[in-house]
Order: C-alpha cells, then sequence, then structure tokens
C-alpha cells in the first residue's frame, strides 16, 4: 500500500467516524412529533398519499353530517379548499412527504417520519465534502466545509425536525455534484436531472438552481437532453399532483393561498439587512466577504467560481424579495444554497494558504478561524434553544392523548394551531375558530349541539384573546397542560 492510498483510507476513516458521531448526535435531538402547521402538515399529507386520497372530505364534516359548503371550517392547518366543493387538499408540495411515507412503509409510523431529515442532513453532508474534493477543495478545507455546515443553526434545526428544508439541501447539492461529474461522464447528467428534480419536487423555489446548474453542467446536447430525461418524471409528477390538487398543473397550494402576492422589490432592503444581520452572526462576516472575494480566485476555472457564488445568490435574491418576517426560523429559506456559500469561502481560504510564506503559521491562523466560526455557531444554537425542540414539539402528541382520552364521546373541540396535531394523533372531529365569524357562530353552535355533541377548545396562551372574539360563549378552563389548555363551552 503506497503512502497516499493510506492517507486517503485514513482521511475517509475519518470522514466515516465524524459522520457516525453527528448522527448520533441528531438522533440524541431529534424531535419524535408533529405539530406545528409544517411538520404536521407533511405527516398528514404523507397519510394522504400511501391512501390515495390527497384530495379529500374533511373527516369532521363527515362524522358531524354538514353541508359541503362548510368543509373550510374543519381544515387542519397545511390544508386549503380542493378542487372539488367539500374537498381539502394540502398547501405544502408533496415531495416532503413522499420521503415521510416511504420512511414510515419501511419503518412504521412511531419512527419512519422522524429520520428523514436527519438521514438527509448527514447524506448532505458527506455530497458537500465530495463536491468541495470535485471542486478541486484538499481534504482539510472540504471537512471543514462540511462541519461549518454542520453546525449551522439553521441547518441543525432543521436536520432534527420533520420539516423539508434539509431534503432539498441534499438534492441541491447532489444536483450541483451530479452536474460538475457530467462534465467527464455525460450519464451523470441524468442523475443531475433527477437530482434537480427531486429538488424542486421538495421545494419548488428549488427552480432557481437551473442558472448554477448553466455553469456545471457541459453545455451540449447529449448531457442537455440526459438532463431532461432525468428531470421529466418528477416534472409529469408534479403536474399531475397540481392538476389534481388545485386544478391545473401551474397552479401549486402556494399560489391559492396567495404567497406570490408577497414578493415585492420593497421587500429587498429589509429582507437584506435580515439575512444580513444574521449570516453575520451565525458564520461571523469571515465566511461571507470570503465567499465574495472567491470571483477572485484564479486557480479555479471562472465558470466554477460563477457556478458557486450564483448557488447562493439566486436563493439569496429570490427570499429578499418575499416578506415581511424577522425570526429566526426563516433563515431556513437560504438552507439550498448555503453550501455554494460555505464551498466559494474555502475556495478563497485555500487560494490565500497556497500564497502564504509561512505556510504552518498560516495553517493554525486558519484553524483558529475555523474554531471562531464554530464558536459563534455554538452560541446561536444555545441563544435560541435549537436543541430545545424535541421537548417543546413534545406537548402536540401528549396534549392530544390527554384530550382524547378526557373528553366525552361526542365531543367537537374548536382549535387552530394544534388542528393538525388533532388531525394526526386523533378521531376527534375539530373546528378551525379562526375560520368562524362571530356573526355565523351562533348557527353553527345550533346545528352541532342539536346533534348532541359539546364544543371544547384547546388552546395556546396567543390564541385565547383572539379566539373569544371569534366564537364568543361562556367558556371555562378545565385544564391544562404546559402551554396548552383545555376550555369548555356551557351548552
Amino acid at each position: 500500500m503506497t503512502p497516499e492510498t493510506a492517507r486517503h483510507r485514513k482521511g475517509l476513516l475519518l470522514l466515516f467516524l465524524a459522520l457516525a458521531a453527528y448522527s448520533v448526535f441528531l438522533a440524541q435531538h431529534c424531535v419524535l412529533s408533529v405539530g406545528g402547521s409544517d411538520s404536521s402538515a407533511y405527516a398528514n399529507t404523507a397519510r394522504r398519499l400511501l391512501a390515495g386520497q390527497l384530495v379529500f372530505r374533511p373527516r369532521s364534516l363527515e362524522e358531524l353530517r354538514l353541508p359541503d359548503a362548510l368543509a373550510p371550517i374543519f381544515t387542519p392547518l397545511g390544508f386549503l379548499q380542493g378542487s372539488q366543493p367539500g374537498t381539502l387538499a394540502p398547501v405544502y408540495p408533496v415531495g416532503f412527504p413522499a420521503h415521510v411515507a416511504a420512511a414510515a412503509l419501511l419503518g412504521g409510523w412511531q419512527r419512519g417520519p422522524y429520520v428523514v431529515s436527519p438521514v438527509a442532513a448527514v447524506v448532505c453532508l458527506a455530497l458537500v465534502f465530495l463536491l468541495g474534493r470535485e471542486l478541486g477543495l484538499h481534504p482539510a478545507p472540504a471537512a471543514a466545509v462540511a462541519i461549518v455546515l454542520a453546525a449551522w443553526p439553521p441547518f441543525l434545526y432543521q436536520a432534527i425536525q420533520p420539516m423539508s428544508d434539509v431534503v432539498a439541501t441534499l438534492w441541491a447539492t447532489a444536483a450541483i455534484l451530479f452536474g460538475l461529474r457530467a462534465r467527464r461522464q455525460p450519464a451523470w447528467a441524468a442523475a443531475c436531472g433527477a437530482a434537480f428534480g427531486l429538488a424542486v419536487f421538495v421545494r419548488p423555489t428549488c427552480g432557481v438552481l437551473a442558472l448554477p446548474l448553466l455553469f456545471a453542467l457541459p453545455l451540449r446536447m447529449h448531457p442537455l437532453g440526459l438532463f431532461a430525461l432525468g428531470a421529466a418524471p418528477f416534472a409529469g409528477t408534479l403536474a399531475m399532483v397540481n392538476a389534481r390538487c388545485y386544478g391545473g398543473v401551474f397552479r401549486t397550494g402556494y399560489t391559492e393561498i396567495g404567497l406570490l402576492d408577497q414578493i415585492a422589490l420593497s421587500n429587498f432592503t429589509p429582507r437584506i439587512r435580515y439575512y444580513g444581520q444574521w449570516l453575520f452572526r451565525t458564520l461571523t462576516p469571515v465566511v461571507p466577504l470570503a465567499a465574495a472575494a472567491a470571483a477572485a480566485v484564479r486557480s479555479r476555472p471562472l465558470r466554477d467560481r460563477f457556478l458557486l457564488l450564483s448557488w447562493f445568490a439566486v436563493f439569496l435574491g429570490l427570499h429578499c424579495l418575499y416578506g415581511p418576517y424577522e425570526a429566526f426560523g426563516f433563515l431556513r429559506f437560504l438552507l439550498p444554497g448555503v453550501p455554494g456559500l460555505l464551498l466559494a469561502a474555502a475556495l478563497t481560504a485555500q487560494d490565500l494558504l497556497a500564497r502564504a510564506r509561512w505556510a504552518r503559521a498560516t495553517a493554525i491562523a486558519a484553524s483558529l478561524l475555523l474554531a471562531v466560526i464554530l464558536s459563534a455557531e455554538s452560541r446561536v444554537t444555545k441563544a435560541v434553544g435549537v436543541l430545545g425542540m424535541a421537548e417543546y414539539e413534545s406537548i402536540y402528541p401528549r396534549a392530544c392523548e390527554w384530550v382524547a382520552s378526557s373528553l366525552p364521546a361526542r365531543s367537537a373541540v374548536v382549535a387552530t394551531i394544534s388542528s393538525g396535531a388533532l388531525e394526526y394523533y386523533t378521531r376527534l372531529p375539530y373546528v378551525r375558530w379562526d375560520f368562524i365569524s362571530p356573526e355565523r357562530w351562533p348557527t353553527f353552535r345550533s346545528a352541532i349541539e342539536a346533534r348532541g355533541y359539546r364544543f371544547f377548545a384547546l388552546l395556546f396562551p396567543d390564541e385565547e384573546k383572539e379566539f373569544a372574539r371569534h366564537v364568543p360563549g361562556e367558556w371555562t378552563k378545565i385544564g391544562s397542560m404546559r402551554d396548552l389548555s383545555l376550555w369548555r363551552l356551557s351548552p
């Protein structure tokens, strides 16, 4: 065995051990429940996929035997009115729920849905390392990129939850890697097309990857044809789903709820300030500035530099037009483009190291800088409570079990934030209070009570004031579990 082969094997072993350790870390902090709008909607959509019922009648409407016109009142979070009267359809794309459904078939519903994001995170880090090597990075800086991404708070935040962002990042990274490999072997272009199709299937905004892929792929007819062939099945499936759920191949859940109306040039200034502040806070100013400097790194072809810079820029540019929002969690929108930012910064660092006269001192300085970046990431992770998500989200299944076991037969639960969890964890009929006007409430209430049902409400503190305005009456608090409280309406 040559010394070079020995070093290569040792490096692969270290990479494997690091990924294994990260897997254990994710498993220790993994969220094993669904509850909010996104996670419950993904899980409920996955069940609908396996049942072949993406468009369906709300079960509460069926149980209470009410007319189709009232279907919206029984809509769980993450769903909207379907293409047919009296039906519902998912708001979110079905790409991530398809991953969840596959995991549930393999591992059961008890654990399957919750391993998708952690597994995707580990695979994504391996692909980022390979992509760095493909771009000419030495093993150390390529590994540093993977380490910084693994510790980046938004990546970690999504890696432990049943959310779509890390899976979208995985397929975006795979598309870029396969596109680069297609320069040597055109057959990789088909894999690139498939990865791109999956990325868009998971998150339609990943369509902006088309620009950096133009810099990655060989621009010849044969590989471009293979790329189109790889992407075609996912494009066709997405078109069929859109037509079935929303009545048109170019209509999506996002267009149906009016998210496109929130895209405007006037959002750019506040959004770029928001993203800039968080990027500087989580990655220090060094990473964004080093990434920008990659444009001047002549050790790599200009095309590769454009690839990396456009990869991040298209996601940043798109989401700077969308708003408004200020919370930390929305940094996840940039996740599919962040590997490009980190790889560009690493190229700059490697170029500077190659030019330095005192290699050892420069390497020590680079190691210290990496430690500073990881320290900044760690501080933000602790400050925003990323690793406490498992405990925070566990309230949903516990509260649903409590409510289902304690309420009498023929109970209807008024809820909004917890409506998705009630759909997933219980068979109780539930009512969205935010979809009922005070004027319609007396008639609706009388119709339900005439069928022998009693009203209860499951509420978070932020809901209580607005809830009382929508469904007025003599509500009495009868119990609580952490932040959730249970109320009863006097008949």
